[in-house]
């Protein structure tokens, strides 16, 4: 009788293997890209014994939550801005009307597919509709697990994928470029009101 009093006293302890996941103090979802915090880099194959990555001087940008409680999320980058890591030549090369065409479509612009608020965190397929030198196609980034629990905030989303440059017409310089052009994307969010 003592025994069996005394396994009913002794709290309940969840199994060894279960864990509580602390909740996150801000949602991702609506947000604004901090445009300074956030990077957008692209890599370009070539065939050439020379390094072709660069980046977009600032990147624009925001989630927001639909009435449904899904997410969305729009990013602006200007290809006016590129800065390239390598000679000052491939740079112009970029913005030329041969790749970017910057002169004449300033703006790239991604908007994706509503997706679920819990993709932030767990990471996942991030479909959408790209809009590059006057051609809107769709695309799929893939956007990682996060590495906390405030993600945006305490740290970056990051979210990466390839697209192809015929596509969008870019098709100049074939046998020297490869097709594929990677993207990854760091982002930071301003913080909450």
């Amino acid at each position: 009788m003592a025994l069996a009093f005394g396994l009913l006293a002794t709290p309940a302890l969840p199994p060894a293997h279960a864990t509580t996941v602390p909740k996150p103090t801000h949602s991702a979802c609506p947000g604004r890209f901090d445009p300074k915090a956030s990077t957008a880099r692209f890599t370009v194959g070539v065939r050439l014994p020379i390094r072709a990555e660069g980046h977009f001087s600032e990147v624009k940008g925001a989630f927001r939550l639909l009435d449904d409680g899904d997410c969305e999320v729009s990013v602006e980058l200007d290809a006016s801005a590129v800065v390239y890591d390598g000679p000052e030549w491939l740079a112009k090369l970029t913005r030329s009307p041969a790749f970017l065409d910057a002169e004449a479509h300033p703006q790239v612009r991604f908007v994706s597919a509503p997706f679920p608020l819990q993709q932030l965190n767990g990471g996942g397929p991030l479909r959408g509709r790209l809009m590059l030198r006057g051609r809107e196609r769709p695309v799929e980034f893939r956007l990682a697990p996060a590495a906390c629990v405030d993600v945006g905030y305490g740290c970056p989303l990051h979210v990466s994928g390839e697209v192809s440059r015929r596509d969008f017409g870019m098709q100049a310089y074939r046998f020297t470029v490869k097709d594929a052009v990677r993207f990854e994307f760091t982002i930071l969010l301003e913080p909450p009101p």
